[in-house]
């Protein structure tokens, strides 16, 4: 890690964090105490008793009382160009998949708000940002990730915890703790303007790439492997014929 990292790294993601007894969504939670109250920047928003909690395009997310973690952090990235916005999902997605990869085995991230073990989700991010003046004023970011729930009920395909995955049970606290540690870690190569080795970082783990597997589009169902993330964001996929397709979220579905 260079110098400039090391300055950048002061570690203030997760100071405070402030405990929330039940809330139906950190995210809806953090919003209102933005709008209302003067929120420092790194805050952490926790509850383990989330009730009606969000995913991304209005998708639910199920999460059973005092079993995993369900968290929103504040900050505030101006440095970043709003061109570049999807690199924050980077960043976050890179700490959960550091800190899951010392725990079991085969952890993916499948762009741009999922975390797979196998072919399972076990956890997912939900990114809003607010934009002024051409800038990123604040992100609000939703992180659920499944840790001891055994069960799973909702209508969700392929949910999966580390309870499930281990038969182990898992301290709270510890995880978020290694996920903040590590979040600082990657925001701060995010503050240096090094791009090329989040990416780098990123493909390493990316879920699908260069894999042959089954998609379907608006227009069609087709063989084609996944070649990487275009500088908008976009999902890059290529058929066997050699066409070439670029995608925002939800404009492709993985089968």
């Amino acid at each position: 890690m260079g110098n400039k990292i090391k300055k950048l790294m002061c570690h203030f993601i997760g100071q405070p964090i402030v405990f929330i007894e039940s809330t139906e969504s950190t995210n809806n939670y953090a919003t209102r105490q933005v709008r209302e109250n003067e929120v420092k920047e790194g805050t952490v928003f926790l509850t383990y008793k989330q009730t009606a909690g969000r995913g991304q395009v209005g998708n639910s997310w199920e999460s059973a009382p005092g079993k995993n973690l369900s968290f929103s952090i504040l900050l505030r990235p101006f440095f970043l160009d709003i061109h570049r916005q999807y690199l924050l999902s980077k960043v976050v997605c890179l700490s959960l998949e550091q800190v899951l990869s010392q725990l079991v085995d085969d952890v993916k991230i499948k762009w741009p708000n999922d975390i797979y073990v196998g072919d399972q989700k076990i956890a997912g991010v939900l990114i809003e940002n607010a934009i002024m003046n051409g800038q990123i004023s604040q992100s609000i970011i939703g992180i659920g990730l499944n840790v001891n729930q055994a069960q799973f009920y909702s209508d969700a395909p392929n949910p999966v915890s580390l309870k499930m995955l281990t038969g182990c049970d898992f301290d709270l606290e510890q995880m978020l703790q290694g996920i903040l540690a590590a979040m600082n870690e990657f925001y701060a190569y995010l503050e240096a303007g090094e791009f090329e080795k989040l990416d780098q970082l990123f493909y390493e783990r990316m879920y699908r790439l260069n894999e042959w597997h089954a998609y379907r589009d608006e227009t069609h169902r087709y063989t084609g492997k996944i070649t990487g993330v275009n500088g908008i964001g976009q999902l890059k996929v290529e058929e066997r014929d050699g066409t070439l397709h670029e995608y925002h979220f939800k404009e492709v579905s993985y089968l």
